[in-house]
């Protein structure tokens, strides 16, 4: 790709122009993105634009519904330990759960909603959503997944009347094209 950035002089807003131009020459790396469908329960993850696998999950369950919309892979964890008070729940309450070591983690949201192993609820994979909002897997698929998806890598989920915020996470990809520029000082 070639791109040509003619920014010198160009207003930037309070009273600020500018600076200098810049051209650019880069290759665009692989592409890879996950398609999570709460509703089916079934994640199809596209390699270069051809679907690689599909892997039964199951996302958040009533109350704790995982969010729809774009999100992008923020983080990757491997022996990641994940606690119910991460997410506010004190013991006794009756959503409360036990520390708990996962295989993998790849973080989605500020808020805790990960893609990650969850042999626990193999059972209800591919059926029901029973999860605290992240989207679980068995450890064989989280191994794939871990290993096939990188830091950046897209996950697109829907299927859940709970939309992705803005600032909860690389959110920048739900907004319109229109909604984006209004926040460009261009």
């Amino acid at each position: 790709m070639h791109v040509e950035a003619n920014l010198n002089g160009v207003p930037a807003g309070g009273n600020r122009f500018g600076q200098q131009s810049r051209v650019a020459d880069f290759t665009v790396g692989r592409s890879v993105v996950a398609k999570v469908n709460l509703a089916t329960h079934l994640m199809d993850v596209y390699v270069a634009g051809a679907k690689a696998r599909t892997i039964p999950i199951s996302g958040g369950r009533p109350g704790w519904e995982t969010r729809s919309g774009v999100k992008v892979i923020m983080e990757k964890l491997t022996n990641f330990e994940m606690q119910a008070e991460s997410i506010g729940l004190k013991k006794g309450d009756k959503n409360y759960y036990e520390k708990v070591t996962v295989r993998h983690a790849l973080r989605l949201t500020n808020s805790g909603e990960f893609l990650h192993s969850a042999p626990w609820s193999v059972s209800q994979q591919g059926l029901s959503n029973v999860s605290h909002g992240c989207t679980g897997m068995s450890n064989a698929s989280s191994d794939w997944v871990s290993g096939t998806m990188r830091i950046g890598d897209v996950v697109e989920t829907t299927g859940s009347a709970k939309p992705m915020t803005m600032g909860n996470g690389y959110a920048d990809w739900n907004l319109s094209w229109a909604a984006y520029r209004k926040g460009s000082a261009l």
